[in-house]
């Protein structure tokens, strides 16, 4: 299944023998995002940076570890505590020149995107200064 990026003209695909895997036919999130610790911060995911997978970073599925990513897409189902999301906040630049993100990614390629996927606005992290 093909998804829209939030506030990025682009789309990514998850094969949909992977989505049926996870048991994420029919899902539909009823926060607005995955369960995680109590000290995590939500941050709408329109105001984090995608992150890229390197090209040299073999994975099963266009970047994705096949694995990993049904892991996660398991434990949205069954609403288990997923660990939270090391962000980076990125510096303002001037009000003349505004980034498009606020926050980037150190670790959370999978969470992210499969966040996306499962359809919520914001993403658990714990935000770290620039």
């Amino acid at each position: 299944m093909r998804y829209q990026m939030p506030n990025y003209p682009c789309e990514f695909e998850i094969p949909d023998s992977w989505l049926a895997e996870a048991g994420m036919n029919g899902f539909s999130p009823t926060e607005s995002a995955f369960c995680s610790s109590v000290d995590a911060v939500l941050v709408p995911l329109t105001e984090v940076e995608p992150p890229m997978r390197r090209p040299t970073t073999l994975k099963d599925w266009r970047g994705f570890d096949h694995d990993r990513l049904l892991r996660i897409l398991k434990g949205f189902v069954e609403g288990d505590e997923i660990p939270w999301v090391p962000l980076l906040e990125l510096p303002h630049v001037s009000e003349f020149t505004p980034r498009p993100y606020r926050y980037r990614v150190r670790d959370g390629y999978h969470r992210y995107y499969a966040s996306v996927a499962a359809g919520f606005e914001c993403l658990p992290g714990s935000v770290q200064p620039a």
